[in-house]
């Protein structure tokens, strides 16, 4: 094994480990203890952190886990893809990988919110990370959200009239607008659903029951059933300002949140990821959002480079 490759090897398994989520105060002092004992260590560890700031750039679920698989003994082979990665093939390959997400019709980077006018008058805003393909057809009017979050003001909220269904269809089910101004936003194990005005009909993808939500209304679809929140967070939509709302919030969640609207790792260390939090926060300026969060709480933002931050107890 050459030189390079060598230390090449040992840059991806110290970022596999501090990224894991099982990173312990020992191991992040014994990668700073390597990355400081040799020029070339940093040169190797940069050479990463360039790749990561392209990786960050692609849906969650992808970026990581290539890491984690080349940090693996004997994967030479996905070395080689990792190459492949950075170089002018790099970005056909991802696509390919993630699939329908990468592929969609639209989609949004960390950070990013895009607006668009649909051709029948609809107007669709997507939130970070999102991913959204719009399938119009003489039936029905269609938008499937693979990830992410998004607003639709149905055509019919701005003045113009088309008699064919208006539905968003993710994972979990289908959300119909019935005149209506709401949001929608894609979890690991359901959607979210809020209406902000007029009504939205509810239906999960495996069962033939349907719930109309109503304005102010919040609630789950987890594929089986329509699940009511009985408490719907007023400030769901709070994102369209390019604002974080949150009164009482758990900080782990709040850096969770956080988290969608950068690039790289943003983590809460669960010894203060209890500690409760109120306030509006900046989304297209997360450094600003927890250099915040550092002055109302007693924590500190700990960097090991831009694409790997901690909030920790001070």
């Amino acid at each position: 094994m050459s030189g390079d490759e060598a230390l090449r090897r040992a840059a991806i398994a110290w970022y596999a480990r501090l990224c894991s989520g099982e990173a312990s105060a020992a191991d992040q002092a014994a990668w700073s203890a390597w990355h400081a004992a040799d020029p070339e260590h940093r040169r190797a560890w940069d050479k990463l952190e360039r790749l990561r700031a392209t990786l960050g750039s692609v849906p969650p679920g992808l970026g990581m886990p290539v890491l984690k698989e080349v940090a693996a003994p004997g994967r030479r082979r996905m070395l080689r893809v990792l190459g492949l990665a950075v170089g002018v093939g790099g970005a056909a390959w991802l696509a390919r990988e993630e699939g329908a997400t990468l592929l969609a019709d639209h989609r949004t980077a960390p950070g990013q919110r895009l607006a668009l006018d649909l051709e029948d008058g609809s107007r669709l805003v997507l939130n970070t990370r999102s991913a959204v393909d719009v399938r119009f057809d003489a039936g029905q009017r269609l938008l499937r959200l693979h990830a992410g979050e998004i607003l639709l003001e149905s055509a019919a909220m701005r003045g113009r009239r088309d008699p064919r269904p208006l539905l968003v269809e993710t994972a979990h089910g289908t959300a119909q607008a019935l005149g209506t101004r709401f949001t929608v936003r894609v979890r690991d194990r359901h959607t979210v659903v809020s209406v902000l005005e007029h009504a939205v009909r509810l239906q999960p993808a495996l069962s033939g029951e349907t719930i109309v939500l109503q304005a102010g209304e919040q609630a789950l679809l987890t594929g089986n059933a329509v699940e009511r929140v009985a408490a719907p967070d007023p400030d769901a939509a709070a994102w369209l300002e390019g604002h974080l709302v949150v009164d009482d919030a758990a900080l782990g969640d709040v850096v969770a949140e956080l988290a969608r609207y950068r690039p790289g790792r943003l983590a809460c260390d669960p010894a203060v990821a209890r500690l409760r939090v109120s306030g509006a926060f900046p989304l297209d300026d997360t450094d600003r959002a927890l250099a915040a969060l550092a002055r109302s709480l007693p924590v500190r933002i700990a960097s090991a480079t831009r694409y790997w931050v901690t909030v920790q107890a001070a």
